[in-house]
């Protein structure tokens, strides 16, 4: 099955046009909604490798050749998640290895990483001309990154995995079995809804992040992460 996704993007270099997050969010978006699986929750990095390998983006044809079963290392030699790159004599296609021996036993990392370079091949690769390679290092590099094509995939990755609007859904289902306070602040999540209230107990939060991270099968800091770029924790400042 071909997946398809539209943003807008520079006519002559093919490079995305996107002002905000949300405009990134909204593309991810768009993929979820034609992989089956994620929206029951995929856990598996190896079923979202399977399910998307071929895509058609801004009706450029793009087949996804993926590689979860070696080492992969950047150009010094030293271990990395995964490689996102494309070969000058098969235009056509993005060639994504993921480090399968190093994240065998960290299914979260492993799902995290393949959605990672699923943004560059989405987003950068068009663009790329005749040769491009972004590498993916660390972990930490999954939750933030200063080059903006690494923050791009990192936000389309967090859209994928973990939508504002289910993350916002479980997020009060959990609040109100543990009795967190709520309150009203400015959100990206369900229209209307309250937030939870940022002066709950810490232990309490934090139960429910790691309760989060096992419903969506990521790290907690990975819903950490989503729960502060959608505004669904209120902070004192925003409290009103």
């Amino acid at each position: 099955m071909t997946s398809i996704v539209h943003y807008r993007q520079d006519e002559r270099t093919a490079a995305p046009r996107l002002r905000s997050p949300q405009e990134v969010w909204a593309v991810a978006t768009q993929l979820r909604r034609q992989v089956p699986g994620l929206g029951a929750g995929m856990h598996d990095g190896r079923e979202l490798m399977a399910a998307v390998q071929h895509l058609e983006v801004n009706m450029r044809p793009i087949e996804i050749i993926w590689d979860g079963d070696h080492h992969v290392h950047d150009e010094c030699g030293r271990p990395v998640f995964g490689v996102c790159e494309t070969d000058r004599d098969n235009p056509g296609a993005a060639l994504v290895s993921i480090n399968g021996p190093l994240l065998c036993d960290r299914p979260d990392l492993m799902l995290s990483t393949v959605a990672h370079e699923l943004g560059h091949v989405i987003f950068d690769v068009p663009a790329g001309h005749r040769h491009y390679r972004a590498v993916t290092p660390t972990a930490a590099s999954l939750l933030a990154a200063e080059r903006i094509c690494e923050r791009r995939a990192n936000e389309f990755m967090g859209a994928l995995l973990v939508p504002a609007f289910e993350l916002h859904r479980q997020l009060l289902l959990l609040a109100g079995r543990e009795r967190l306070k709520l309150c009203r602040a400015p959100h990206h999540g369900r229209p209307g809804c309250p937030i939870v209230d940022g002066r709950n107990d810490p232990d309490a939060l934090a139960g429910v992040v790691a309760a989060l991270g096992t419903q969506f099968g990521v790290s907690d800091s990975f819903i950490d992460v989503r729960l502060r770029r959608y505004g669904l924790v209120a902070t004192m400042t925003e409290m009103r």
